[in-house]
């Protein structure tokens, strides 16, 4: 397919229960998206779709993959940095009758995918929106930003999107391009089934005061309404049911 002078859509983690759901939507309103992800998007409208495999902690990877898919001469209008994995591990715990620290290789690997990953990704992608006169860098923070219990390197990851999402917003106002952050709670997808068995999930509904776990619908919405709020750069959008952890 020619995407030749297109407005491009970049995603990360776009194999993700989340970044899939990106991907997708933005092909079926004809937008050329990049998906980049260690696994491949899978899905469907691959017409519309560049799927790229990279280790987005690799910035010579990244480099390559912007390099050979989005022409020089096209727009890049919209990053949606949706990299990332949950991980449950408290600050330590027990080993049979013994106090066991935090697995320092889990650390690492949760800091690198989940913030160091979509700060290579959108410094990169900044340099191509100022080239082309702006854009709008969206990054999934999430609820456990405010400090879960159990998972201190999860939550200082995406404590830390927030702060860099803040920074970059004031970098790279002048030079037209917006930063943002979505925060979701518990959403209704693959992953957070995954991480968390149906009890507490159950337990998590209860408290939430809507009654319910979010849908990806609800992120979808708030990104159109970020590419449509001109005046809005460095904030952070909760979308929690007004659940706060």
């Amino acid at each position: 397919m020619s995407n030749s002078n297109k407005n491009w859509v970049i995603v990360t983690g776009g194999s993700g229960a989340i970044g899939s759901g990106v991907v997708s939507y933005f092909a079926d309103l004809n937008r050329p998206v990049l998906s980049l992800d260690q696994k491949p998007y899978g899905g469907v409208n691959a017409e519309m779709i560049t799927d790229r495999t990279v280790n987005l902690t690799v910035t010579s990877d990244i480099d390559k993959a912007l390099s050979e898919s989005i022409p020089q001469t096209d727009k890049i209008g919209l990053l949606v940095n949706a990299v990332g994995q949950i991980w449950n591990e408290p600050t330590m715990s027990l080993s049979g009758a013994a106090l066991r620290p935090h697995d320092p290789e889990n650390w690492r690997r949760v800091i690198e995918l989940n913030l160091t990953a979509p700060f290579f990704v959108a410094s990169r992608v900044a340099v191509r929106m100022a080239r082309g006169g702006g854009g709008l860098i969206v990054n999934i923070s999430s609820i456990s930003s405010q400090g879960n219990a159990g998972q201190p390197a999860y939550s200082a990851a995406k404590a830390g999107i927030e702060g860099l999402t803040r920074a970059m917003a004031v970098e790279l106002g002048p030079l037209g391009i917006r930063v943002n952050a979505i925060a979701p709670g518990f959403i209704d997808v693959a992953s957070t089934h995954a991480a968390l068995s149906e009890e507490q999930l159950s337990r998590l509904t209860a408290r939430t005061p809507v009654r319910k776990l979010g849908n990806l619908s609800d992120i979808l919405k708030a990104i159109e309404f970020l590419a449509e709020a001109p005046f809005i750069t460095g904030a952070v959008i909760d979308i929690n049911g007004g659940l706060r952890l």
